[in-house]
């Protein structure tokens, strides 16, 4: 199927490889959210594509699922990133010989980093139960970014997310939820 469309192929770049894809919106969506930032995407047989992939045209998408057709064509979910992050730890700085310099402070660990942001509703907590009670946004991004769960840091003090110029703080980071993406949980930063 997919050659068969070729006047429907749109130039992409998936995770910084040229490649084409089909794109259409999700048809069956009856909310905004849906409506909005899921689409579907067909790539050839031949595709790179994979769950978690970053696929880039006029607008950068992650890849939420991937199937093959009958044709052996990449069938995908998107969904339309529209946030851009910065994750930052709090860490103590060392010199050359291990000994502590100035005070631990939140540093950088990545920065610009593209993903799919939504707030938290009411709705929402009806749709995914799972939702900490204090939780905010809940971000979708790829596995690659280094944002750890709060147990995982080596300090007492969470990961934080810098969205929009202000500061959230990572409660939890689902690694299973979605292939190759992580599913992460942003309550109000309380530092």
């Amino acid at each position: 199927m997919f050659y068969e469309f070729t006047h429907r192929h749109t130039p992409c770049v998936v995770d910084g490889n040229e490649d084409v894809v089909i794109l259409s919106r999700e048809t069956k969506a009856t909310t905004v959210m849906g409506k909005e930032y899921v689409y579907n995407g067909v790539f050839s047989p031949e595709s790179l594509v994979d769950r978690g992939s970053l696929v880039q045209t006029e607008e950068t998408f992650l890849v939420l699922t991937l199937r093959k057709t009958v044709d052996q064509d990449n069938y995908c979910s998107l969904v339309k990133a529209n946030a851009v992050v910065e994750v930052q730890r709090y860490q103590q700085a060392y010199d050359v010989n291990d000994n502590p310099v100035g005070d631990a402070e939140f540093t950088s660990v990545a920065a610009d980093v593209v993903c799919f942001a939504q707030y938290v509703t009411a709705q929402l907590r009806q749709q995914e139960p799972g939702l900490l009670s204090s939780t905010v946004f809940v971000l979708q991004m790829q596995t690659t970014v280094d944002v750890k769960k709060p147990e995982e840091t080596t300090t007492a003090i969470p990961d934080r997310i810098v969205m929009g110029g202000k500061t959230y703080q990572v409660d939890e980071v689902d690694r299973m939820k979605y292939p190759n993406l992580l599913h992460v949980q942003l309550s109000e930063d309380r530092r």
